[in-house]
């Protein structure tokens, strides 16, 4: 179903400002600022509210500055400023009566009526029903900033600092109501580890009124704040008539984010032995398997909390050792030719603008459980989903044995503060006709920057090395043991709760837990451009600019393998091998003061003068493309095709070596194929956007202003990525487009008076 969404946005914005001068050395300036915004989003279907929602966003802003000579060389400036937003999204279905949809009444009953909504229904293969219940945000933002700039002979000094202070207030709901999944775990076959259907398996779980998963939060508020400060000074050095040189130091710190109340995890203890090992490891002792003797079952590590047993509230500890050099030069070769390069160095931020605190024990989510047996019987179905009722949060007072069963994240209390190496070299040549030329080198390299990594993970040799689907390792790894953490309290309402489990879970590092992850700073990145403009500058009514740039952008962030020891080295997906942009101006030669009828009367002139055009075409490489775990036989040079030959239905050669066949796909395997291939990319960007403005001179101190813009003037298609699931039957198609909306063409006027 493919139809037109009208949506209407209402935004309210007003601003003033209010100038004083004191004296001709003292001067001050003050505004305010304030905007309302509401938007409906996602109203696929008029008159239903199973999909959209509002987002709301308030704004309130104060700015003071206050700027003083202190001498005929020496200036001071001051500046604070606050911004306050309150922001929010609400479902259309708020307040639904769940009994109206075939529930039971005691599941209706046992959410807030004012929170509930259409459970949030997914399928397997198909548009998700609903979504999550949405939130409540406020935000404020405070920074005072001072600037001394001094000048001494042939030296421009600066110095000054910065302090910002991030405060949050917020209250995701998550899923208050419930998010309901429905896959293939009961419907594929012959076996419970056979491979999956690219569709249907989850609709027939469906029409059983089976569900395989989903849960159901019950989640905490938090107040969280950060701050910063930072001081800076820099030397700009005329060493001669034609060389300058720039030298200046930055020094950074960015205390720890804290939750006011403390409702924060603070890392991970992994040397810590869980205080349900005892009974677990005697429930293992029962029915162990080969591969883990009884001794060596373990339950280490555990969640650690902010200000608990003397843990500091703050997230991380804090990095003091943050001095970010710059230097720079300019070297005027003649009257038209100037040499620049320059190097700096540049810190990643990790406040609470950046990240949250983790809530874990207080945000509490109920899984939704329907089988303890692997589907032999069913406690729960899609009429009363969770009849044994929800989990209430604990908090902290669990210590340890908190998200057993369940899959736990935390901030890193050693991380480093991450940092961006920039340089650049290059030349800018002025040339006849007002044309200007410049062509740059410029560079970057990344370091300490953030890994997702699970420290949980199945370990690599247990894996299977083979390149065809390894059905003896997946069904060693899927076999179903007795699970030895059945029946202990601390895991009921938890994945873990039922009588059995995988062999794989009991092999991982801490069985306890479906998962424990964090940012590691071991990533790295490298980037390396040409970048090139071209610029005649505003002259009798025309002014072009051009730039072009050429690069390639390599990163290692992610793992190829949960349990890789190092990132993997790949092209970025934010790598864009080509980017070309064009913008121009032309006021036409007609009317008072042009080249024709420039003599005109009034009359004439508002005809046929005032007239201006403007155009912008960008365009611009695609994506790399990741195809994830697949089995491919051939040679990866294969997989692209000439762009000549490119087609919605063939974007790349699906005969080149992929596994079609969905029952030989990969599993358990250790994986090769890598995340992105630089050779096979999506559609690119290439668009116009085309302007016609009309200016009109009523009196001396009144003008106005009509103007057409045309965004996408062209109408030109943008696809987006081709399906790169070998299984799926549009695998190498393209079925959507990159942007919703076509041409859009705005006319608008403006008074200035």
């Amino acid at each position: 179903f493919v139809g037109p969404i009208g949506t209407q946005i209402d935004y309210y914005s007003h601003s003033v400002r209010m100038d004083h001068t004191f004296t001709e050395k003292h001067r001050i300036f003050g505004s305010l600022s304030y905007s309302d915004l509401n938007e409906p989003a996602n109203r696929r279907f008029p008159g239903i509210v199973a999909v959209g929602h509002v987002q709301t966003r308030r704004h309130r802003g104060l700015s003071l500055d206050d700027v003083y000579v202190l001498s005929p060389a020496t200036i001071l400036n001051m500046r604070y400023g606050f911004t306050r937003f309150l922001t929010g999204e609400f479902p259309d279905s708020l307040g639904y009566d769940l009994s109206s949809l075939g529930f039971s009444s005691q599941f209706a009953r046992s959410l807030d009526k004012e929170l509930t909504t259409v459970p949030n229904i997914t399928i397997q293969g198909l548009q998700a029903l609903s979504r999550d219940t949405g939130y409540r945000a406020a935000t404020n933002y405070h920074f005072l900033t001072a600037n001394l700039t001094q000048s001494r002979g042939n030296h421009s000094l600066r110095f000054g600092g910065e302090m910002r202070v991030f405060q949050e207030n917020r209250y995701g709901f998550g899923n208050y109501t419930p998010v309901i999944d429905f896959q293939p775990a009961w419907t594929r076959g012959p076996l419970d580890n056979s491979p999956t259907a690219p569709i249907g398996q989850g609709t027939a779980s469906f029409l059983l009124g089976l569900p395989t998963g989903g849960g159901r939060d019950d989640n905490a508020s938090f107040a969280q704040q950060s701050r910063y400060i930072g001081f800076y000074l820099q030397d700009d050095w005329k060493v001669t008539r034609k060389l300058t040189l720039n030298a200046g130091l930055r020094y950074e710190f960015e205390t720890p984010t804290a939750e006011r109340f403390n409702r924060t995890t603070r890392g991970f203890n992994f040397a810590a032995v869980n205080p349900i090992q005892d009974a677990a490891r005697a429930n293992y002792a029962r029915a162990p398997i080969p591969e883990l003797p009884v001794d060596q079952f373990r339950t280490l590590g555990g969640l650690q909390f902010a200000g608990v047993n003397g843990i500091s509230r703050g997230l991380w500890d804090g990095d003091w050792n943050n001095f970010a050099p710059r230097f720079g030069f300019a070297y005027q070769m003649d009257n038209k030719t100037v040499w620049r390069g320059g190097y700096g160095l540049f810190l990643e931020q990790l406040g609470a603008s950046v990240s949250n605190v983790g809530q874990q024990g207080f945000n509490q989510r109920t899984s939704l459980v329907p089988s303890l047996d692997n589907g032999l019987s069913f406690q729960a179905s899609l009429a009363n989903p969770f009849p044994s009722g929800y989990l209430a949060p604990a908090g902290s007072s669990l210590g340890l044995l908190t998200f057993v069963g369940r899959s736990p994240a935390f901030f890193t209390p050693d991380i480093r503060t991450g940092y961006m190496q920039r340089w650049t070299f290059g030349v800018q040549r002025e040339l006849p006709h007002r044309v200007m030329v410049e062509a740059n080198y410029v560079g970057n390299r990344g370091s300490l920057l953030g890994v997702s990594r699970d420290w949980s993970a199945l370990p690599n040799r247990y894996l299977s090395t083979s390149p065809v689907r390894d059905q003896a390792t997946i069904d060693f790894l899927t076999t179903n043991v007795p699970n030895p953490f059945f029946g202990l309290p601390e895991f009921a309402g938890s994945s873990l709760q039922g009588r059995n489990t995988t062999r794989s879970q009991l092999l991982t590092p801490m069985p306890h837990f479906f998962g424990v992850t964090s940012e590691d700073d071991i990533g790295y990145s490298w980037y390396h451009s040409l970048q090139t403009r071209v610029e005649r500058r505003f002259a009798n009514g025309f002014t072009i600019h051009g730039s072009y740039t050429w690069s390639k952008f390599m990163e290692a962030v992610e793992l190829l393998n949960a349990a890789d020891v190092r990132p993997t080295e790949v092209i970025s997906p934010q790598d864009r091998t080509h980017h070309l942009a064009i913008t121009g101006i032309y006021e036409l030669p007609f009317g008072r003061g042009r080249h024709w009828l420039a003599n005109t009367r009034s009359l004439v002139d508002h005809i046929a003068g005032g007239w201006q055009v403007q155009g912008i075409y960008q365009a611009q490489t695609g994506p790399p493309i990741n195809f994830g775990n697949v089995a491919f036989y051939g040679n990866i040079n294969d997989i692209q095709i000439p762009e000549s030959q490119r087609t919605a239905e063939r974007w790349f050669n699906i005969n080149a070596g992929f596994e079609r066949d969905p029952a030989r796909a990969l599993g358990s395997n250790l994986r090769t194929f890598p995340l992105r291939l630089n050779g096979v990319r999506s559609d690119g960007f290439n668009q116009w956007d085309l302007s016609l403005f009309k200016n009109f001179r009523l009196t001396e101190r009144v003008r106005f202003q009509l103007r057409a813009e045309g965004q996408n003037a062209l109408n030109h298609a943008m696809f987006a990525a081709p399906n790169a699931a070998p299984a799926n039957s549009n695998f190498g198609q393209v079925t959507a487009t990159q942007f919703p909306e076509q041409r859009r063409i705005t006319i608008a006027g403006k008074l200035t008076f």
